[in-house]
């Protein structure tokens, strides 16, 4: 924050180092767990835990007043196979900070003391967001940025009480944890709108209670085969692998199957009990950089079976097993996709023949006296074909680049099961995959000149966005920088 200077004014004294008393430097978000703070950054005030209230607090304001969620779109557009859309059709919501699981590694639960704290409490308050995005910005599909949304489930059942009032129809990417899931149940999400779930599986060990009891593999199966795609995340160099135990637990998420999979280092940070353990222990290693914190690149800690240096060519060996054996994600998205549109329109009709009808108390579907009509899930049905569509030109750029005859004929079999299921692709659909074939051409040769020049690979990163606060009035002026 500052007071009394224009930026470049600051700018410039703070290099020259000139005195400005009126700047006051106020930090905040997950660094200020950092232990050494005070000698890393020179400032005045630092923000521990949800930073609304803390600011309001610091000026004197009344910290109760209701917060308003802005409307915005999310900060990623899709990019792929060399094609970046020039539209930005979702919009990114936060309904609320924290996790209650408060897992040993977690630094989103130790920042906020093992709460959550909610920003959209209701499932009112979580539509009337909704409608509003959709209003201003034209948008249907929501990146829902919290740790474990189906943790609130009262507040997921009065969103979908709210949709089917209003006869709307969304898509949601959310984090829910498997217990959670299965707490309110698949053909819930299917109602809801869930269009994919990133779920933390951690290890084939049962060493955090989300997972305890939990089919994992089942729950995988039967969100895939409902249309809902499946991120998974699990954690390598944790306590108990050795070479052969990482090995069985990389094994053990590529056999999952899930749409795609996120490998991350065990990285004990600033804050977490982890972090806190490993210090106690002289296990971390000294003056290791935050700004290698990554959990992709070395290892901060000493494990007792592995270099930390080594732990970045391991990490990646992880994900070139997955691309190997799962192929594109991209497929195995549109998989889901076409499957969730035939299971959906087969057991909506098969359920009016039997007379079952939606019970928003239960949360299943139960008995009726005689055949029961859902017209809300037949229009979830039509989003579920428009989405299964979406992604029916990409196949063609997929089959061509794909990593291993394998993924090739995963492809093939794709791409016979969309025309027995939806006929053969318009004349549209094929100059799209055309024109991806194009740019994915010229996407490969960008990733061969980058191993050439011994990186992995090419990150898409957005611009930076830096926002300056000009005067008193605080007029504001926007510079982008790539």
């Amino acid at each position: 924050m500052w007071a009394g200077h224009p930026p470049a004014t600051l700018c410039v004294a703070l290099r020259a180092g000139v005195r400005c008393p009126a700047v006051k430097i106020i930090l905040g978000g997950y660094g200020t767990n950092s232990p050494d703070l005070a000698s890393l950054v020179p400032h005045d005030a630092a923000c521990h835990g949800e930073g609304i209230r803390w600011l309001r607090e610091y000026f004197g304001e009344d910290p109760d007043v209701p917060i308003r969620h802005p409307v915005m779109h999310g900060v990623v557009r899709k990019h792929v196979y060399g094609y970046r859309s020039v539209s930005n059709d979702s919009a990114v919501m936060f309904p609320g900070l924290g996790c209650r699981n408060a897992c040993f590694f977690c630094a989103t639960s130790a920042k906020f003391g093992g709460r959550y704290i909610p920003f959209l409490p209701t499932g009112k308050s979580v539509f009337d967001f909704c409608r509003a995005a959709e209003t201003e910005l034209g948008v249907r599909e929501f990146a829902v940025i919290d740790e474990n949304f189906l943790g609130e489930p009262e507040r997921a059942r009065g969103l979908l009480r709210e949709l089917e009032q209003h006869g709307k129809s969304y898509h949601f990417w959310i984090f829910a944890s498997a217990n959670a899931i299965r707490q309110v149940g698949v053909d819930f999400l299917v109602r809801l709108g869930v269009c994919a779930v990133w779920v933390g599986v951690a290890t084939r060990e049962e060493v955090f209670g989300k997972l305890r009891g939990v089919d994992v593999r089942g729950l995988i199966r039967e969100l895939q085969s409902k249309g809902i795609s499946v991120i998974s995340s699990s954690i390598l160099f944790m306590e108990h692998h050795d070479r052969e135990a990482l090995r069985d637990d990389v094994e053990w998420a590529v056999d999952m199957d899930t749409d795609l999979h996120q490998f991350m280092q065990l990285t004990p940070l600033p804050g977490t009990p982890l972090h806190d353990r490993y210090r106690s222990e002289n296990k971390l290693i000294g003056g290791f950089p935050y700004t290698h914190m990554s959990g992709q690149n070395a290892l901060a800690f000493h494990h007792p079976h592995f270099r930390s240096e080594e732990a970045r060519e391991l990490t990646l060996r992880a994900f070139r097993r997955k691309y190997e054996v799962g192929g594109p994600g991209i497929v195995n998205m549109a998989q889901t996709a076409i499957s969730g549109y035939e299971r959906v329109s087969q057991d909506v009709e098969a359920r009016q023949a039997q007379g079952l009808g939606w019970n928003p108390d239960t949360l299943q579907y139960d008995r009726r006296n005689g055949p029961v009509e859902d017209p809300y899930l037949r229009q979830r049905i039509a989003l579920l074909r428009q989405r299964a569509l979406e992604f029916r030109p990409i196949l063609w750029s997929a089959w061509l680049f794909s990593p291993n005859r394998r993924a090739r004929q995963k492809c093939l079999r794709l791409m016979e099961r969309y025309r027995q299921v939806f006929g053969r692709p318009l004349a549209r659909d094929r100059l799209k995959a055309g024109l991806l074939c194009v740019t994915a051409t010229g996407e490969f040769a960008r990733h061969l000149l980058a191993r050439a020049a011994g990186r992995e690979g090419l990150l898409r990163q957005p611009p930076s966005r830096r926002l300056e606060y000009e005067g008193p009035a605080g007029n504001r002026r926007e510079v982008c920088q790539s």
